[in-house]
């Protein structure tokens, strides 16, 4: 007798907002260079974070500037899951506000990266100047704010008992819709589809999808639907995350098919209007960019509007070692026909920075 086991892939996206109040910013300089005050912990995702203040600065080259550092003091204990990459991945802002409350674009910083609570604290280290704060109009009765904005996107992993969709994977009698994908076939069932995909509760977006109009649906037992653009691998990773709510194996691999995979099935979920699939590829392609992907990973981040994806391009970009390596290899020409706009984008950030 052939044994089989589940696992799943859970993702949970979450966002929280901290806004820090310094009030008697004048009073606060008489803390230490490397010194800082502490903001109140707050919760974003069951997890424990804070703000910590440095108003002389953390290092001994940033003595003139406020530093500003984003702090992980603690990770969740109730969730029913184990993680399987180290840390919390995490994405936000911090932002200086002006005095109606808004962010002020040239001091809102952003960040995407991965934090733990063994290896302390992340920010700036120069976040603002002390006297461009002192001469701007965002200091008002010796007060000033900052606002900071979390956005936790976990992947874990956990055991799972074969749900009632993943059962159905496994029997075939009782489908009545096939696909034909690029010379492979796929059966579903039509019901599991459109309680999947948002998009198919919609009668006319269902129509189209599944290739039948509404009026022919009650007669027909099996409907073929044609896909030409679409990879079949891709195609059937869909499938399998809808009816089990995970990714396929192979996908946790960090190599070019995976990449590949993963693209293709962030245009899918994009498409079919999958927000949680699309998170998940979005942050899995976060974490690894490169030289060879930046460029194609940036398009896709555009066409298909993922800003975190965008901006974890274009802040990879930035670096002049893999700008000039990306140069070498003429991917900005891509980048020129398929975005312009973003191109300008890229080379005034460059530029400034």
């Amino acid at each position: 007798m052939s044994s089989r086991s589940t696992s799943a892939i859970i993702a949970r996206a979450v966002s929280g907002r901290h806004l820090l109040k310094i009030d008697g910013y004048s009073h606060t300089k008489v803390v230490t260079n490397a010194s800082y005050i502490q903001s109140c912990t707050f919760d974003v995702g069951g997890h424990s974070w804070r703000i910590n203040y440095y108003p002389n600065g953390l290092r001994s080259d940033s003595t003139d500037y406020i530093s500003v550092f984003i702090q992980l003091v603690s990770i969740s204990r109730d969730l029913p899951v184990v993680p399987i990459l180290q840390g919390i991945s995490a994405q936000g802002s911090l932002s200086l506000l002006d005095l109606d409350g808004k962010p002020v674009p040239s001091y809102t910083n952003t960040f995407n990266r991965s934090f733990t609570t063994s290896e302390g604290s992340w920010g700036w280290y120069t976040y603002i100047a002390r006297s461009a704060l002192e001469n701007s109009g965002y200091l008002k009765d010796d007060c000033f704010t900052l606002m900071c904005d979390i956005n936790v996107t976990e992947l874990r992993a956990k055991e799972t008992r074969d749900s009632d969709f993943a059962d159905l994977m496994w029997k075939k009698g009782e489908t009545d819709v096939t696909f034909e994908v690029r010379g492979e076939t796929f059966t579903a069932h039509r019901w599991v589809l459109a309680s999947r995909i948002p998009i198919l509760k919609l009668k006319a977006a269902e129509a189209e999808l599944l290739g039948v109009p509404e009026r022919e649906k009650k007669n027909t037992p099996m409907t073929t639907v044609r896909i030409d653009d679409m990879e079949a691998k891709v195609f059937k990773a869909l499938l399998h995350y809808i009816y089990t709510d995970a990714l396929p194996d192979e996908m946790n691999k960090v190599d070019e098919a995976a990449t590949t995979m993963t693209h293709g099935l962030l245009e899918a979920a994009d498409r079919y209007k999958m927000e949680r699939l699309k998170i998940i590829c979005e942050d899995m392609m976060c974490k690894h960019v490169s030289t060879s992907t930046v460029i194609t990973t940036l398009v896709l981040a555009e066409q298909h509007r993922c800003p975190r994806l965008k901006a974890a391009c274009i802040n990879f970009l930035i670096s002049p070692k893999n700008m000039s390596v990306v140069l070498e290899n003429g991917g900005f020409k891509h980048l020129q026909r398929s975005c312009p706009f973003v191109l300008m984008d890229l080379i005034e950030r460059a530029e400034a920075a």
